[in-house]
């Protein structure tokens, strides 16, 4: 049986992002990564784990180990990185001042205990700064004459939490009430100072170094009325909780003073690094703060970061059960449904189970009424299948009002699919902020729409490891785009056999690519058994390709079926579950009009011209390019519909995405429907006007792209347009057409 002990450590050790300003991102070389090269981050991934393991780790010669001690697992963010020690045997009278203090950015925190007394200790970092400050404040000067340090015990980590300062506000704050607080943690950092001495604690005896000619030599002796100051960088690898003693001698007037100072430090961050392929290391306080002085590295400079690295951080709720990373997060859970409302929600469950979604929405829309959350969420997600994403965000609200933390992330789905992205992103963080990882792909798309690609790297990651299979399919096409191609196909792997469709479309992809026929389809069949309707375009080829039509048809049906209104159209059909996430594509890509356009051409094939065209049709409203060229082609060719015809033309035209060859062809064809149209004896005919205008247009945007190769056609509609506009009485428009196409003539080569 799992233990409360061994949770709180399972927490620390899976815990990605928990460490206040954590999971940093080493974004530099994303494309070819040295196989050590850290990827994501830093959490509080050892944590109470590592920390007991340490406590048993071997100790000093001659030193007992200590018993391992139960810990916690809270995070805070820094705000006190300077914390003044008491001096010890120094007289009152002394004719100085004397003062030291710690200056640190990573502390473990002592949990309040035998060992500590009421309150919680912090427990610095190796390397850190103590800062002694020396002032001869009478008539005679002071000589500090040395400084000695010895460990006077080792004893085990009971942590509370680990304490982080921070650099600067974190890229991202999945808890909008620790802002404040990491605010004034910000406020108060401070890069260490080079140290002048180091303190070697695990040698036997400790030693104290001078580290550099320029650092103050002992004796270092203070004029009166002067000052002087000495930083010691304490260092060790145990990790333990060493405690040590620093003494000084001082000599004023003759007489000799021993103050001294108890001080603690550890080498244990209760960090891990991750690094491809999913191995974590534990971190070392340098990897976040190469300031703290690490004999290992003397050259580094304090503060600095190394050229082209980025780092990228995080900071969240901790789990208050220690049961995981962000499940039971530290708020309430959703409100009690009432009883009144029961009976609503479960008529409502009955009706979408039995498929009678239109009785479900109403039922659902009682209970949620009489106050149930749950329905309210199933009522907005109902209609969000269906569409209509106003009718969805409504019942969402209601649900996140009453605190049903899967509601969050859906109105960030809504908000993304509205081409809103600022909301979706506050939707989003708010989800995670709830405990849901789902809003973790999500925040993800939203940072690979910005060209971030490590930021949604090390999101998707996280969902990931958190169990979001929609991760896998995510991060696998970022790493497939970057070369990656063995890490994608496990990825896509995973989440196939998991369940993911749209993975199943990418393995059928890479089999097709290696000349597995039977393996494409087999994913591809797979895919589209499971409702994707890419895969069902796929698959469909396949069939189609080895003369099984009528299956073709078949699958293929069923997918454009999916597509419904085209301006309507919210994203490729798949199953969704609760918490959900989306794969936005426009209309024009998806599965649904690939399919419509595919199943066309069969039926025209075969003589159903009718069917053929209202797929056409249906395909073409979606965007879909060749379908608009099809179509307009059938328009003009079967029914001499001009106006027809040129109404498609028009839509493609305007599609910004159309590929130059296709807008070139478009070109040419009104160009040669304008002229093809004129007759001199029907010289008020719209129809030769309007072809040779929208011409002019898609050579314009040629020749915006490329000048040399596209000049001589819109130098040619224009002159066109022109002798056109002449011919019916339009003197104006053949005036401007001939403006453009003199100034257009007079630009330099």
């Amino acid at each position: 049986m799992t233990t409360a002990r061994a949770l709180r450590g399972a927490a620390l050790t899976t815990g990605v992002p928990l460490v206040l300003g954590s999971a940093v991102l080493l974004a530099g070389g994303l494309s070819e990564w040295p196989p050590w090269a850290a990827v994501a981050g830093v959490s509080a991934a050892s944590g109470a784990l590592a920390l007991r393991r340490a406590a048993r780790a071997a100790h000093p010669p001659g030193r007992a180990e200590p018993a391992p001690d139960e810990g916690g697992t809270a995070v805070y963010a820094m705000q006190r990185p300077v914390r003044g020690v008491p001096a010890e045997g120094l007289a009152g009278d002394a004719p100085f001042a004397l003062r030291v203090v710690t200056r640190t950015h990573l502390a473990l925190v002592a949990a309040p205990g035998s060992g500590t007394g009421a309150e919680a200790v912090h427990i610095p970092l190796t390397g850190h700064n103590v800062v002694l400050s020396l002032t001869a404040d009478g008539s005679r000067e002071v000589t500090l004459v040395r400084l000695d340090a010895q460990v006077t015990e080792h004893r085990p980590l009971a942590v509370d939490g680990i304490s982080m300062a921070h650099r600067r506000v974190p890229d991202m704050v999945f808890s909008p009430d620790l802002l404040e607080s990491i605010q004034r943690s910000v406020e108060a950092y401070e890069p260490l100072a080079r140290p002048d001495f180091d303190v070697l604690l695990d040698g036997d005896p400790a030693a104290v170094r001078r580290l550099k000619d320029t650092a103050p030599a002992l004796p270092l002796t203070v004029p009166a009325g002067g000052a002087a100051t000495v930083v010691l960088a304490p260092v060790t690898g145990a990790q333990h909780w060493v405690h040590w003693r620093l003494t000084a001698e001082i000599v004023c007037d003759g007489r000799t003073y021993t103050p001294s100072w108890s001080l603690t430090v550890t080498a244990q961050t209760g960090l891990s690094a991750f690094h491809p392929g999913g191995a974590r290391t534990p971190a070392s306080v340098h990897e976040q703060f190469p300031d703290h002085w690490d004999p290992a590295a003397p050259d580094s400079g304090p503060g600095r970061e190394e050229e082209g690295e980025r780092h990228f951080e995080i900071a969240a709720h901790v789990s208050r059960d220690g049961t995981g990373l962000m499940r039971g997060p530290s708020r309430s859970g959703p409100d009690p449904e009432p009883r009144e409302s029961l009976h609503h929600r479960e008529l409502g469950d009955r009706h979408a189970a039995a498929g009678r979604l239109d009785e479900a929405v109403e039922a659902y829309t009682a209970a949620a009424e009489a106050g149930s959350g749950q329905a309210a969420f199933m009522a907005g997600k109902l209609l969000h299948d269906r569409g209509d994403l106003a009718g969805a965000e409504r019942w969402y609200r209601r649900a996140v009002e009453h605190r049903v933390a899967v509601a969050f992330n859906n109105l960030g789905m809504v908000a993304l699919q509205r081409g809103d992205t600022e909301q979706a992103e506050r939707w989003y963080r708010q989800a995670m902020d709830e405990g849901d990882w789902a809003a973790a792909v999500g925040l993800g798309a939203l940072a690979a729409g910005r060209g971030d690609t490590g930021q949604a790297e090390t999101l998707w990651k996280l969902a990931l490891d958190n169990g979001q299979p929609n991760a896998a399919q995510n991060l696998a096409i970022l790493l497939r785009r970057q070369g990656r191609t063995a890490e994608a196909e496990q990825l896509w792997a995973r989440a196939a056999e998991a369940g993911n469709a749209e993975a199943a479309v990418h393995l059928g992809f890479l089999r097709h690519e290696a000349g597995d026929l039977a393996g494409a389809e087999r994913w591809w069949r797979r895919s589209a058994e499971q409702g994707s309707s890419m895969g069902a375009f796929y698959f469909g080829h396949l069939l189609e390709r080895s003369e099984r039509t009528a299956e073709a048809e078949r699958w293929w049906r069923a997918a454009a079926e999916h597509l419904g209104d085209p301006e309507k159209f919210t994203g490729s059909h798949r199953p969704q579950g609760t918490g959900s996430t989306v794969t936005l594509s426009s209309a024009a890509e998806s599965g649904e009009a690939l399919s419509a356009h595919a199943l066309a051409g069969l039926l025209y094939e075969r003589g159903e011209r009718a069917e053929a065209e209202r797929w056409w049709t249906t395909a073409a409203r979606a965007g879909h390019t060749e379908a608009l060229l099809r179509i307009a082609q059938v328009a003009m060719n079967d029914h001499d519909d001009v106006d027809g015809c040129l109404r498609w033309l028009r839509i493609a035209v305007a599609r910004e995405d159309l590929p130059v060859e296709r807008l070139e062809t478009v070109a040419r064809a009104l160009h040669s429907l304008a002229t093809g149209l004129f007759d001199p004896s029907r010289p008020d005919d719209p129809a030769p006007p309007a072809a040779i205008s929208l011409a002019v247009e898609a050579y314009r945007r040629l020749h915006a792209q490329d000048p040399a190769a596209y000049e001589r056609g819109l130098a040619g509609a224009l002159h066109d347009l022109a002798r056109l506009s002449l011919a019916a009485g339009d003197t104006e428009a053949a005036g401007a057409a001939f403006g453009q196409l003199g100034t257009l003539r007079r630009q330099p080569d």
